[in-house]
């Protein structure tokens, strides 16, 4: 059964990916399947949290021109009219705009008596005071744990307690290799492991376990207290939650952890503490509330901050329930009181409401009710009114030669450095998601691990590794050097006697790095430079292996383990030919005349998995090195067609992949190619380039009707969004002529560079400069080396002719699309279910993380510890933090970012539109229940269609 109750509550729960790959996600996506509106004030309940801003944010949009002040009146108007409030409309707006913006304020002025008093005060007990004390403890204690109310009546501590324990735990087994001194026997599982941590015999499964703590505490609804215990810490819940869901993490293979193991553990330090007290579980709970009801309720309203200071000093000298009776009666008529006053004072405001008191209430509740929900979608509309009066003013010519095309990622930091690359020279641009149609599993050179290099949305079935192209023995040496010298830097930070020795050992090495990036981070920068380890030229395994290579390679593996494992044993040289005996008598189960140990043997069988089931395994993970030729014309054909790009090539198609430069930023990743899983997408851009520039490939395509002239080159490149550099990637397939035409391309995109980041510097705090620009990228006390994302709000697909000669301040997600290709709208579909879903998750972590940056945000950079290398906590324990910094989304305690849903522009025929958002099952609620705005450009037909309500309304 419980199983069941945890199945139900895991989807309320958001995925937390590790932050070496910070995936930007929806905190609410579990609610995806219900409309927006109702969504956010479900998750409201839940979660505490604010889900739109302040009244007083968007009146200030409104009075400074942001909100149109004709789309505001419109949706107020369909607001009253379907609460049947149509002719107070002047009321309202009166009310919306000068009013709500300082409610509180009028709670406390003094007001006269007023006539139907009474019957206001019977309707504030009615509709906003619990009628009974039950029902008021029922509200009070709604999301609250057993000890923690326990703690509210009893003031003890228990929460700080428990919360430190479990968290003391998780940290250790959750650990990537932060601590030099692991969590033994880590590989039995989390509640196993547990066990013994605890020195507990505990004989159950995780479930079994939950079933018998919540039958010792007497809990009624399993299933709501289960999801209790997973919001008190849903920052480490959700990382739990992607480990136990994402089988192919390596630290989740190893070393396993689920929801059910975290809820058992959370449970066992409930009961192990409240089994000591007085009041062991809600059966007692329930019997001593309901003989000190009046107490119970005066304490937990001080728990919760709602008790006013002269409240709790007459519960210091109150004695017996009558006394707190009474306290809690005065207390309960000055909230009425209060609600009172406010409403009479509000009414002072508006003397033209031609109903009675009752009515009037009644009449500012629905509008606060709605408010939030008008606001946003005001503010959404007047950006939709603003976008489409550009799109429809562009000029849709085209010249028709070009020396070179750029192709960007759709990232909204692209979009200035596209403009201004257009205007300077014979270029035009490009946009699709950054890992251009071709997911990968990337093994970098001189890295042991992979890294998914594709929306994490997507597998990728593909492996790709890069080799050295020429000798790197100095490459070699200094990453050996560098890499001693961070061991010994982190031995140095676990060993007790560091203190003794570190001064004099490395002071000076932590002298030049401490004062030079403080005071002169970007000359630091550059002298440290000429000693880090410069990577040569490499090459990349696109090409797949031969049936004999696939064998070949997998024994190389299993017969280099054999021969150091027995020559450390036996004392002596072992020969290839004992190697391969010992390989086939473990392998292929073939008979040994040597004479080894059978206890090696089986070790090397077990422990270092030589034996059927690896060599089968090795064998399928090196079937996926590379690609076919026909994989490769299926992706360079899918990647052109993305992009509108099947006919009057360019001599020069130049493929960014992007990444970022930061210092002291663990939030680096964030700042990285959001299509790339958090990663860098140069790898990406290789890789399709070198497909692209294979003449084998575009004679499949020739056949396919996609001519690429042999003169064509596709030139891999990288953007680096905190300092706007274009670097050009494997310009050694150019000619001596095509290098010459490069140079004056490289000196066209340096102008463009630097076009774009004084732009920029014009949004940053404390940049004026191109130089502070760079500055900002290698300072490692800078909170915000560049604004990422924020201010994201819109998404165009369609023709860069459409969008091309307007500056939209990188803040729109520009994805090429040509409709004219698309007749089946199979292009589309890709696009709405890979491109756009990702594009939503940025724009919902955004939006929340500035709704309420303590709830579903990150909290300020300032307080953040690094934990277990999987993310950031506050002080010494805490949850772990899920959302964006405040530094990301404020500024100087301001909002930054504008948070509104993502308004996406589809420039194409009603009815291809229709066609993708039938077949995109990924995308579909969020289209459906209006997580994003969807804008349909028809210029087929010339008619614009809005999306709302299940409906294409025409506009």
């Amino acid at each position: 059964m419980v199983n069941k109750n945890i199945d139900n509550i895991k989807s309320i729960i958001p995925q937390y990916w590790p932050i070496k790959n910070f995936i930007h996600h929806n905190p609410l996506k579990g609610f995806e399947k219900q409309h927006f509106k109702n969504a956010v004030n479900k998750a409201k309940e839940i979660f505490e949290g604010n889900v739109y801003m302040e009244p007083e944010y968007y009146v200030n949009l409104y009075m400074d021109g942001t909100i149109r002040e004709d789309i505001f009146e419109e949706n107020l108007l369909k607001v009253l009219e379907e609460n049947n409030y149509k002719k107070y409309f002047y009321e309202a707006k009166k009310f919306l705009i000068e009013i709500s913006p300082n409610w509180n304020k009028y709670k406390f002025e003094k007001i006269n008596k007023c006539i139907d008093e009474e019957e206001l005060i019977e309707f504030i007990k009615t509709e906003t005071i619990e009628k009974t004390t039950e029902e008021t403890i029922k509200k009070l204690i709604k999301n609250l744990t057993l000890y923690e109310i326990y703690d509210a009546i009893f003031d003890t501590n228990l929460k700080d307690q428990i919360e430190k324990d479990i968290i003391e735990f998780i940290t250790r087994f959750l650990d990537e290799e932060q601590t030099t001194l692991s969590m033994y026997q880590r590989n039995l599982g989390m509640f196993n492991v547990f066990k013994y941590y605890e020195g507990e015999n505990i004989q159950e499964s995780a479930e079994v376990f939950i079933e018998k703590i919540l039958e010792n505490l007497k809990v009624e609804d399993k299933e709501n207290y289960l999801l209790i215990h997973l919001l008190k810490q849903v920052g480490w819940a959700g990382f739990i939650k992607y480990r136990s869901e994402d089988k192919d993490y390596p630290f989740q293979q190893e070393y396993p952890s689920s929801i059910e193991d975290y809820l058992a553990i959370r449970l066992f330090y409930e009961h192990k503490y409240i089994s000591k007290q007085k009041i062991s579980d809600f059966k007692k709970l329930n019997d001593f509330i309901n003989q000190n009801q009046n107490y119970v309720i005066l304490k937990l309203l001080k728990y919760k901050g709602k008790l006013l200071p002269k409240f709790v000093d007459l519960m210091e000298t109150a004695s017996s329930e009558g006394e707190f009776k009474e306290i809690l009666r005065i207390y309960k008529e000055e909230e009425i009181n209060i609600i009172k006053n406010q409403i009479l004072n509000i009414r002072k405001e508006i003397t033209t409401f031609d109903k009675d008191i009752v009515e009037f209430a009644k009449f500012i509740y629905t509008l606060k009710n709605e408010e939030g929900y008008l606001w946003l979608k005001s503010l959404e509309d007047s950006y939709i009114n603003k976008y489409l009066s550009e799109f429809l003013s562009s000029n849709p010519s085209m010249e028709k030669s070009y020396l070179a095309a750029a192709v960007f990622c759709i990232d909204v930091r692209s979009e200035s450095i596209r403009r201004y690359l257009e205007k300077i020279g014979p270029y035009f641009t490009y946009g699709v998601a950054g890992f251009f149609g071709v997911p990968i599993t990337f093994i970098e050179l001189d890295k042991g691990h992979e890294q998914f290099l594709c929306p994490a949305i997507i597998k990728p079935k593909n492996t790709v590794f890069e080799l050295p192209k020429e000798g790197y023995k100095e490459y070699k040496s200094r990453k050996k050097m560098f890499s001693i010298l961070k061991n010994v830097l982190n031995d140095l930070k676990n060993n007790p006697y560091t203190p003794f020795i570190m001064v004099e050992a490395v002071g000076w090495l932590f002298g030049i790095n401490l004062f030079g990036k403080t005071l002169f981070p970007r000359q630091i920068d550059k002298f440290f430079s000429k000693f880090r380890p410069k990577k040569p030229k490499t090459i990349y395994t696109i090409n797949k292996l031969t049936d004999d290579e696939v064998e070949e390679f997998a024994k190389k593996v299993h017969f280099k383990i054999i021969e150091e494992f027995l020559t450390e044993k036996l004392k002596r040289n072992i020969s290839l030919s004992e190697v391969e005996k010992v390989w086939e008598y473990l392998v292929l189960n073939k008979s040994l005349d040597l004479n080894i140990p059978e206890e090696f043997l089986e070790i090397l069988k077990t422990k270092y998995s030589v034996n059927k089931e690896n060599y089968e395994m090795q064998k399928e993970k090196l079937r996926q090195v590379g690609f076919t030729l026909e994989e490769k014309v299926s992706y360079v054909k899918n990647f052109l067609q993305l992009i509108g790009l099947t006919q009057n090539f360019p001599k020069f198609v130049f493929v960014f992949g992007h990444g970022s430069k930061s210092d002291n930023n663990p939030f680096e990743s964030a700042l990285d190619c959001g299509a790339c899983g958090g990663g860098v997408g140069l790898p990406n851009a290789r890789v399709i380039s070198m497909m692209a520039n294979d003449k084998e490939v575009r004679k499949k395509l020739l056949e396919e009707g996609i001519n690429i002239p042999e003169y064509v080159k596709f030139i891999p490149s990288l953007h680096n969004t905190t300092t706007d550099e274009l670097f050009l990637e494997n310009l050694d397939i150019l000619n001596d002529e095509e290098l010459k035409l490069i140079e004056k391309i490289k000196s066209d995109f340096e102008k463009a560079s630097s076009k774009s980041r004084l732009e920029r510097a014009k949004f940053l705090p404390y940049t004026e400069t191109e130089e502070d620009i760079f500055t900002k990228s290698c300072d490692w006390s800078e909170p915000r080396p560049e604004w990422g994302l924020s201010k994201n709000n819109a998404f165009f697909i369609g023709k860069r002719e459409s969008t091309k000669n307007f500056p939209m301040f990188n803040r729109v997600f520009l994805h090429s699309y040509n409709w004219e290709e698309d007749e089946d709208g199979n292009v589309l579909t890709t696009i709405f279910s890979g491109p756009l879903v990702v594009g939503e998750w940025i724009n919902m972590e955004h939006y929340f993380s500035t709704t309420d940056n303590e709830v579903f945000g990150a909290g300020s950079k300032v307080y953040h510890n690094i934990v277990s290398k999987v993310g950031v906590f506050f002080g010494n324990f805490s949850d772990l933090k899920i959302g964006l910094p405040e530094q990301t989304v404020n500024l100087a305690d301001q909002p930054y970012h504008e948070p509104m849903r993502l308004i996406t522009f589809v420039e194409a025929p009603i009815d291809i539109v229709n066609k993708a958002m039938q077949k995109s099952a990924l995308s579909n609620n969020i289209i459906k229940n209006e997580w994003i705005r969807l804008v349909v450009l028809d210029r087929k037909d010339n008619k614009i269609y809005k999306y709302e309500n299940n409906n294409f309304i025409e506009i």
